[in-house]
């Protein structure tokens, strides 16, 4: 089965930039770097960078230097970068309870209580993480304390392609991840986008050294190759791919949800969400007793949970188990007889 898979038309379409950019030479802070900024997501600055963690330490970066920031609040259940990037940076790393009830992400509760703990809640930067694809209702309140209070808000939306509610935030940072799992990919890759000029500026001269203005006493180059950028572009900027990435991924979810439906198997319910992009399912049975229904919920095994083990280590404190939604599998998945309808 294949995990990574490219519609036909976005293949014939790249390699035809591709080409062009292997002729004029430019594989190097061209134009999908340089003049395309506002193209990636509309009313935002955007700047292509090596990967997702990149994007993270490249914002991070300009809240620590630019803004005096030295606490990062994370969530318990979330990617490992977001535990360890900050340390590089010398950022002492507070963490906020995620739960299961806000879609494995952090909980307004638990971030509030985290700030109100810090001598000077100034100086925290929040770094929120969309978990699976699944845009928990709570994130609204969680942007609406950041901004209340003041507080810089980064979105790890490497699982957040296609969610309207943090695509059009006007008030946090994003950072996104185009790696090969992600549902649109690059292999590797990130983005940052920014609606605020004074970011968007600043990591632009931080990627570059600050060789010009020569004012910045940080700075490091993680831009991603011209390649690299353009196949960004085109993943962020193709209404054709909707199809292919976001809604066969959410059908295929679906299939998955009337079995669990139709076998009383518990799960964590995307119609309950604001938004989805079917990145991941998400079962709260254990496998061993949803296998023992012989259904297509466990044909395919299962893939790695959406970080059901606390960011710190430790035992999981969220357990869960994920079929597979690749849509190399749509096909087989949506036209079996196995999913119960309703």
């Amino acid at each position: 089965m294949n995990i990574v898979s490219f519609p036909d038309c976005l293949v014939a379409s790249y390699l035809r930039k591709a080409e062009e950019l292997f002729k004029t030479g430019k594989v190097a802070e061209g134009h999908f770097y340089q003049e395309s900024s506002r193209e990636f997501l509309p009313g935002k600055d955007s700047v292509p960078v090596c990967s997702g963690g990149a994007a993270i330490f490249c914002l991070l970066a300009y809240y620590k230097y630019a803004c005096s920031k030295t606490h990062v609040i994370i969530q318990s259940n979330t990617m490992r970068a977001l535990y360890t990037v900050p340390k590089l940076l010398g950022m002492e790393v507070l963490v906020a309870d995620s739960a299961t009830k806000d879609f494995l992400a952090m909980t307004p509760e638990s971030l509030a209580s985290t700030v109100a703990a810090l001598p000077d809640p100034r100086a925290a930067v929040v770094v929120y993480s969309v978990i699976g694809g699944f845009l928990s209702p709570s994130y609204r309140e969680i942007e609406s304390y950041c901004e209340k209070n003041r507080i810089p808000l980064i979105v790890d939306a490497a699982h957040a392609h296609y969610l309207e509610g943090v695509l059009g935030s006007a008030y946090a940072d994003l950072a996104f991840s185009f790696y090969a799992t992600k549902i649109l990919p690059s292999g590797e890759g990130g983005l940052v986008s920014t609606r605020r000029a004074d970011v968007y500026s600043w990591v632009r001269r931080f990627l570059i050294y600050d060789k010009h203005d020569m004012t910045l006493s940080y700075g490091l180059n993680l831009r991603a190759n011209e390649l690299t950028a353009c196949l960004i572009h085109m993943l962020m900027t193709g209404p054709e791919l909707r199809e292919y990435y976001r809604d066969k991924r959410v059908e295929i979810a679906s299939a998955y949800r009337r079995l669990c439906e139709a076998h009383g198997v518990a799960y964590l319910d995307f119609k309950k969400a604001d938004d989805y992009n079917g990145y991941k399912f998400v079962i709260l049975d254990k496998f061993e007793d949803v296998a023992a229904k012989n259904t297509l919920l466990t044909r395919f095994g299962k893939t790695t949970p959406v970080f059901e083990t606390d960011v710190r280590g430790g035992d999981g404190t969220l357990p869960h188990w994920c079929p597979p939604t690749y849509v190399a599998l749509h096909h087989e998945i949506c036209t079996a007889e196995s999913p119960a309808k309703g």
